[in-house]
């Protein structure tokens, strides 16, 4: 492939113009980047650097024609960064869209810096006061935040006494510190400044520079830097005679012009200097036909936005698309909420159900379910991501759907959470991809109810099957096909498969108006999900061993199944055992026969084999050997019985509890209460019976034999009373 850049330079005038003409800005930034961040005092010390001759740093952009620019989201230059809303604000208004255009990919923080110093009379910060007075000063304003706070807008102006001082001192321009020569002041008058009423004493953060205390002092940066023509011929008495002329029109006393007058000239044949001064960018070329083709040039692209360093991170796939979601999005059909705020507002009630996803997680989410039902199961891939007839209409599609998903998404974890099924490494579940799969299956099911709505009663027993569905299969998916290896390094092309199958059924479901069909074909697809995972699931099952001690709490999720696979093992197993006064009991996978004691054990019999005698000691780490007990109690550290253990538990030694009943349901016989009183045989055998108790129990459960009983209703009374 041929190389996709060359680097290019350009006068930094020439280039802040292209970024801030009114009529066709050509230079503009893709809605992807991150906000605007740098605070006024960065700004200042950018335009010092400049002055000093320091270097500005490389820039990356890419060139694009106008059909082209259509390819992703964009935007021009703020005008105005209103810090409080999240770095946002006003930009200029076009007129004449140009022909080509330059993206900034890298650079945006900087060329916004400059152009709200040097754009413009009108360009700069607004701020809430607190936030200037800290910036500024260092002070942050005691008391609670005001309801109403007030703001002030900001435009970067010259200290004209300041400089003066500090040229004395300096005897040069480039020797003078300019953070002390340019001022934030406010310089418009009728609307720099909450009009809200303030106390006597209220502390201004920036100075007016309208007030006629500071006439002649201030003068607009950007009319300094616009007044210094881009001539290199232009000598500096020329530019005292400019400078002259300009102090005069800023009504600078006379006999402080006369003072600066030289200094003056001095900085203007500077800043002429820096002007014709040229910014190095590296240029991604427009697409060529006789160089790329069109996929291997899209994604070349893709990749070189997703690898650049955003805010000391990488952009990902999916803050391209929330990008073109947001550009989209069709607000009206969301009750005037932005695709922010909606994708915002869905991620809180997510994560306050226990699920802590991110906002990269919840965009990858809604596209599956967008590809599955707007895009014939097709995911989207990195090509599709520069192509606007591709990803555009997806906005529309989510907005319009976006009540039946975030109801579908909501819905669902509550059930999970009834159910007790914790995402992450200590929950039952940590793949997404499971999740994904299973609210794109909700999703259908819904939607197919909000375009054929029944009568009342209907709805109800609709609504209903789909939930007892979701309830009978629900577990055994999002454990089992983990179980089952689906989500590993082959994850993608699950995803494609199940993409492709669950597409099929909304074809299906679009064709047909009968409820009873409907959910026949929602439950063929829930019931192949769980089925198609069966098979690799009972091999896990069957294979998974731990042979280290510290590795035993893999086997929590197997043994978080099991103990609630029978009613009178469950009624034991969530009794909660205190060996203390604490009242929330936190569980982990714990050895019943101690570790230490069974190597004791082990070395007592001196095996003449090294080896055989290591083997012997891994056996007591098997799944027959481990349950799930209080974090405290410690039993593998320990050379201590299980009964020993158990007698400091409140619930024996109150009688609420009989250890032989406890023992039995959990499977216990009494070479794990007393050990120390068996031979390693007889507690080998032990472990080796209730582990083979225990897998079949949980194969039983990966295949729909066996249900949990945690969640089942209690059996009425004979007399029929609870």
């Amino acid at each position: 492939m041929a190389n996709i850049y060359e680097s290019r330079d350009e006068e930094i005038h020439a280039l802040l113009n292209r970024a801030s003409a009114g009529t066709g800005a050509t230079v503009v930034i893709p809605d992807l980047q991150r906000p605007y961040v740098w605070e006024p005092n960065q700004v200042i010390l950018l335009v010092d650097s400049l002055i000093r001759g320091w270097p500005f740093g490389t820039l990356l952009m890419w060139k694009v024609d106008h059909k082209e620019l259509q390819g992703i989201p964009h935007r021009e230059f703020w005008q105005v960064v209103d810090k409080r809303t999240e770095g946002k604000g006003s930009t200029m208004i076009r007129k004449d869209p140009p022909a080509q255009y330059h993206m900034v990919l890298d650079g945006q923080q900087r060329l916004q810096s400059l152009l709200l110093a040097l754009g413009g009379d009108g360009w700069g910060f607004k701020l809430e006061d607190r936030d200037w007075l800290e910036q500024l000063e260092g002070i942050r304003p005691r008391g609670r935040k005001p309801k109403y706070p007030h703001w002030t807008k900001g435009t970067l102006c010259f200290d004209v006494e300041a400089f003066h001082k500090a040229y004395l001192v300096a005897k040069d321009v480039i020797g003078i510190d300019y953070r002390n020569v340019l001022r934030w002041a406010v310089t418009d008058s009728a609307n720099g400044q909450s009009t809200w009423a303030k106390p006597d004493n209220y502390r201004q953060p920036l100075e007016k520079a309208f007030m006629a205390a500071n006439k002649g002092r201030f003068i607009r940066l950007s009319r300094l830097w616009s007044e210094v023509p881009p001539n290199a011929n232009i000598k500096e008495k020329q530019f005292r005679e400019i400078a002259e002329d300009l102090l005069k029109e800023h009504e600078v006393a006379a006999e402080v012009g006369a003072k600066v007058l030289e200094p003056m000239g001095e900085l203007m044949s500077t800043l002429r200097d820096v002007k014709l001064s040229k910014i190095t960018f590296l240029e991604l070329r427009p697409y060529d036909k006789n160089l790329w083709s069109e996929d291997e040039y899209n994604d070349a692209i893709v990749n070189i936005f997703t690898r650049l360093n955003t805010a000391g991170r990488t952009l990902t796939r999916e803050e391209i698309t929330f990008a073109w979601l947001k550009v989209g999005w069709d607000d009206t059909a969301t009750s005037g909420n932005t695709a922010g705020k909606c994708f915002e507002s869905l991620l809180e009630a997510i994560r306050g159900k226990g699920l802590p996803i991110e906002m990269d997680d919840l965009v990858r989410a809604v596209s599956f379910i967008w590809a599955v039902a707007h895009h014939n199961g097709v995911l989207l891939s990195d090509k599709d991501l520069l192509k606007g007839d591709t990803v555009k209409p997806m906005a529309h599609d989510l907005a319009a759907g976006w009540t039946d998903i975030v109801r579908t998404i909501e819905a669902l974890l509550d059930t999970a959470k009834d159910r007790g099924l914790k995402y992450g490494q200590a929950g039952q579940y940590d793949s997404l991809n499971a999740v994904n799969v299973l609210w794109c299956w909700a999703y259908q099911a819904r939607r197919w109810l909000t375009k054929n709505p029944q009568k009342v009663k209907g709805d109800d027993a609709y609504e209903k099957r789909v939930a007892e569905l979701l309830e009978e299969r629900m577990d055994r998916w999002l454990i089992c096909s983990q179980w089952a290896g689906k989500w590993g390094s082959s994850s993608g092309a699950a995803l494609v498969g199940y993409a492709k199958d669950l597409h099929s059924d909304g074809q299906k479901l679009a064709a047909t108006t009968d409820a009873a069909a409907a959910l026949t074909i929602i439950a063929d697809r829930i019931t192949a999900l769980t089925d198609g995972v069966i098979k690799d699931a009972v091999q896990y099952v069957q294979a998974h061993i731990v042979s280290l001690r510290e590795q035993v709490s893999r086997y929590n999720r197997l043994l978080w199944v099991w103990h609630r696979l029978d009613a009178a093992r469950w009624k034991m197993s969530s009794v909660p055992l205190r060996s203390g006064r604490r009242q929330d009991i936190e569980l982990e996978v714990d050895h019943n026969v101690a570790h230490a004691l069974w190597e004791g054990k082990v070395k007592a019999t001196a095996p003449k084999d090294d080896e055989e005698a290591q083997e012997l000691i891994q056996e007591i780490n098997r799944l027959g050997n481990c349950s799930l007990l209080e974090k405290n109690f410690n039993l593998s550290k320990s050379d201590k019985t299980l009964r020993a253990f158990l007698a400091d538990v409140y619930e024996f030694k109150s009688a609420k509890l009989k250890l032989d009943d406890w023992a039995k349901a959990l499977v216990l016989g009494p070479e794990f209460l007393d050990p120390d009183k068996f031979t390693l045989k007889e507690i080998e055998e032990a472990i080796k019976n209730r582990e083979e108790t225990m897998r079949k129990e949980i194969v039983e459960f990966a295949q729909g034999a066996r249900q949990r009983q945690d969640l089942q209703p209690a059996a009425p009374a004979a007399d029929g009373k609870k």
